[in-house]
């Protein structure tokens, strides 16, 4: 023994204490796939319930092995070849950046795709700042902090030097995608089932999901041009008409048509709407599930079936062929901007006003959407032209529900007042959730009610459709952003509904029984881009007559 006595003291690290990075490597994997991954093995549980319990336990540990495979793999790889202080930065760097990815994960069922990723990037500072709470602090000490200190205090060194040691790791590495591979086969036609019936999902799959939505990013990103193409070059309005038009597309957020009174819901939601006898259009269902998708969807004109982010973002929109034609448009908005649609509009952006009269003290980005009516009538009077408004609401946003409307519109009790959704009951959850559609009908009646008094100077018009919906709980899921595919009805169904004044329904001689009759098809976000050029009397060849939900009605 030397004299300093212990080997530590004189700078060294034993022997026996410094550890195989790859070793390491595969015991962080573990954790990951434990803790953050386990929606991914749940599922493949869920979607073998119908066999024995053989089966189920096989099955799902395919899905243990594929999950643990898509990390520990590349990971021994990079340990074989990196230095160790680089190893050990890239384990920490990873446990952190994993422990929230599970925590919405595992209480809230977030899976991540491009469209997830995308809303992540442009998600505004008060609405993340609502994502916080203790419990999210208290996980993330727990499962990203504890472990990536361990990590940090534990001795690393490789075995053998590099050129013997990465033939070895490569051969090891294949080994195990060879047994992950056998797994595979034999668990095969389960697999592809659960695959084909969205039973399973690689989009819960962390880091997979983050990294391979961030190049899809980076990507579409890289393909966009700096000059859109033009659209709508022959726009303009049919006729001298004896007065001006007035439209008002009220753009919703997260609202959904399941607790709408208007589509059947069982509590009296849309009391407004109904009063003022408004056009509802049930069934409708949203181009994606996250803003990042169904906005620019929806100006795009192109629809579900051919919408792709880079193609939308390289072409002018719903907003430049309603100008070009001659209309005015004005977009105010409460949700944090307008995903890039509304570039050629009059914009006034409220999300981050401190007004006190509709704003939270102290709180930015925490206004109600009575904000954007304020002083709007009278600028409207002041109008010489054609005009489209565009009115985005912050509506239904969660998860801080509570937040969304003044304290007169709780007509539902006891409402939940937490953003941690896990810290109220289904009921308190609905009860908030329900006021903040409720709120919403209130602002859509003051909208209407504002038509109808500048009847004398135009003839007004209101479409109010949701970007998306919202879960509640159902099927473990909460909030929204699923990939379509795999997306709950919750998310996808959404209210749409119209308000028409006497004045504009004597312009158009439209019947009130056509309007209301039930459709061929259920209208969806594919039908607003035609609807609102109709009900503008806008004429372009970007005019789709079988997209106007009221096309239909005009008479022969």
């Amino acid at each position: 023994m030397t004299s300093s006595g212990l080997p530590l003291l004189a700078g060294r690290a034993s022997p026996r204490r410094l550890a195989n990075p790859a070793f390491v490597a595969v015991l962080v994997a573990v954790w990951i796939s434990i803790t953050t991954n386990f929606p991914f093995v749940a599922a493949f549980y869920r979607s073998a319930e119908a066999g024995t319990g053989v089966t189920q336990i096989a099955f799902t540990l395919t899905g243990w092995a594929l999950g643990l495979a898509t990390l520990a793999l590349p990971l021994v790889l990079l340990a074989g070849a990196l230095p160790v202080r680089a190893v050990k930065m890239l384990l920490i760097v990873l446990l952190l950046a994993c422990a929230p990815l599970g925590y919405f994960a595992n209480f809230y069922g977030t899976q991540i795709n491009r469209a997830m990723f995308e809303s992540m990037l442009a998600t505004h500072r008060g609405e993340a700042l609502e994502l916080l709470g203790w419990r999210l602090a208290l996980w993330i000490v727990l499962i990203g902090i504890v472990p990536a200190w361990c990590v940090g205090r534990t001795p690393l060194r490789h075995v053998l030097p590099w050129l013997k040691r990465l033939p070895r790791t490569a051969l090891a590495c294949g080994a195990g995608a060879a047994l992950t591979a056998g797994l595979v086969l034999v668990e095969f036609k389960s697999l592809a089932s659960a695959l084909r019936n969205r039973s399973v999902s690689f989009y819960s799959v962390a880091p997979l999901n983050v990294v391979m939505s961030g190049i899809s990013h980076w990507r579409i990103t890289h393909e966009t041009h700096a000059v859109r193409a033009v659209r709508g070059t022959d726009a303009n309005t049919k006729y001298v008409l004896p007065k001006r038009r007035l439209v008002v597309l009220v753009l919703g957020e997260t609202a959904r048509a399941q607790n709408y009174s208007l589509e059947g819901y069982h509590r009296e939601t849309n009391p407004r709407m109904r009063a003022m006898n408004a056009i509802y259009l049930p069934g409708a269902t949203a181009c994606g599930t996250a803003t990042a998708d169904s906005v620019p969807c929806i100006f795009s004109g192109l629809g579900r079936g051919k919408y792709a982010t880079a193609l939308a973002k390289n072409q002018e929109t719903l907003v430049d062929v309603v100008r070009r034609a001659g209309t005015k448009v004005i977009w105010l908005d409460n949700d944090g901007g307008c995903k890039g649609v509304c570039d050629a509009a009059e914009v006034a952006n409220l999300t981050d006003s401190t007004d006190p009269r509709f704003c939270r003290p102290g709180e930015q980005s925490e206004c109600v959407d009575e904000i954007l009516l304020d002083g709007l009538e009278k600028r409207l009077e002041g109008l010489g032209s054609d005009t489209l408004l565009v009115l985005h609401l912050k509506g239904s946003h969660g998860p801080a529900y509570y937040k969304r409307y003044p304290k007169a519109f709780e007509k539902y009790q006891p409402a939940c007042q937490s953003n941690e959704l896990s810290a109220c009951s289904n009921a308190e959850l609905v009860n908030a959730y329900d006021n903040t559609i409720l709120y919403t009908d209130h602002i859509l009646g003051e909208v209407a009610q504002m038509l109808k008094r500048l009847e004398t100077r135009f003839a007004t018009a209101m479409l109010y459709v949701s970007d998306h919906g919202e879960s509640l709980g159902e099927h473990g899921l909460y909030l929204h952003g699923a990939p379509y595919a795999i997306a709950p009805p919750e998310q996808k169904r959404i209210p749409m509904l119209a308000w028409l004044s006497p004045t504009f329904l004597g312009l158009e001689k439209w019947d009130d029984t056509c309007l209301r009759a039930p459709r061929p098809k259920p209208p969806s976000h594919d039908n607003v881009y035609a609807t609102v050029l109709g009900l503008l009397e806008i004429e372009t060849r970007e005019y789709d007559k079988t997209l106007d939900v009221f096309d239909h009605c005009d008479p022969q």
